[in-house]
């Protein structure tokens, strides 16, 4: 695979993600939609400061994540060609978020009911879902998980500790992964500054725009499936797949 096509894909979806989450966080009530991890802490937290109101909507975030992941293992097992794959989820991702954010604008100057109000952020922890499992199944198509950055920046500050200490050859290796990490880093972070200024000025219709960026994505891409998340390979065979495609 080409390496332009992977910094390409790494920095849209790190993008995309730092996005939503950031958006869907100033205007669904705190609800974290790339990662649970602060769904988890927030939940409780809304509970005890009786902000009751606030807290169902990460209660329902639970299971629509877990269903955005289980579409996601079906898309796997039922289509073969892993272009193809790729592409599906790209576009379905994108389309959720186009139409959470047409939704949001088409009723921005309306009272909406609970009902609808509790959509449009849902449709984006969907989407966000199906990312978190392409990252799993598709783990060569990026430098490294584009929703969650803990690990991204505990591996970024380990490799830059080795580079320092390093005066060899492996430092080459090191400032690599060094400039490989920053494409995974940087465009959240901007991703989330962004996020943050449009949707407070113009509120969740905002996901249409990294809605239409996930489109940009589908456009011939060639990939080698991590097989170790595969469901259709034995764990004893993951290892010895794993080099067969790498």
């Amino acid at each position: 695979m080409k390496i332009d096509r992977v910094i390409f894909t790494s920095v849209i979806l790190s993008y995309v993600a730092g996005y939503a989450d950031t958006s869907t966080f100033i205007g669904a009530d705190g609800l974290f939609s790339a990662h649970v991890t602060g769904n988890f802490v927030m939940l409780p937290y809304d509970i005890v400061t009786n902000r009751i109101a606030a807290s169902w909507i990460k209660l329902i975030s639970f299971p629509v994540f877990i269903l955005a992941v289980f579409i996601s293992t079906q898309i796997i097992n039922h289509v073969r060609d892993d272009r193809k794959a790729i592409n599906r989820f790209m576009i379905l991702e994108g389309t959720l978020l186009i139409i959470s954010g047409l939704i949001a604008w088409i009723y921005r100057h309306q009272n909406t009911n609970s009902i609808l109000n509790g959509l449009i952020p849902m449709l984006v922890v969907f989407a966000m879902g199906l990312q978190n499992a392409f990252g799993r199944f598709f783990s060569k198509q990026v430098f490294a998980p584009t929703t969650l950055m803990t690990g991204n920046t505990t591996q970024f500050i380990i490799d830059l500790a080795g580079y320092l200490k390093h005066k060899d050859e492996e430092k080459q290796n090191l400032k690599q992964k060094l400039v490989h990490g920053m494409y995974i880093i940087l465009p959240f972070l901007i991703g989330c500054f962004s996020g943050a200024f449009i949707t407070k000025a113009v509120g969740l219709g905002s996901s249409v725009f990294i809605g239409l960026l996930m489109l940009l994505l589908p456009a011939k891409q060639k990939s080698t499936r991590s097989y170790c998340f595969d469901v259709r390979v034995p764990i004893a065979q993951c290892g010895e797949m794993k080099n067969l495609v790498s």
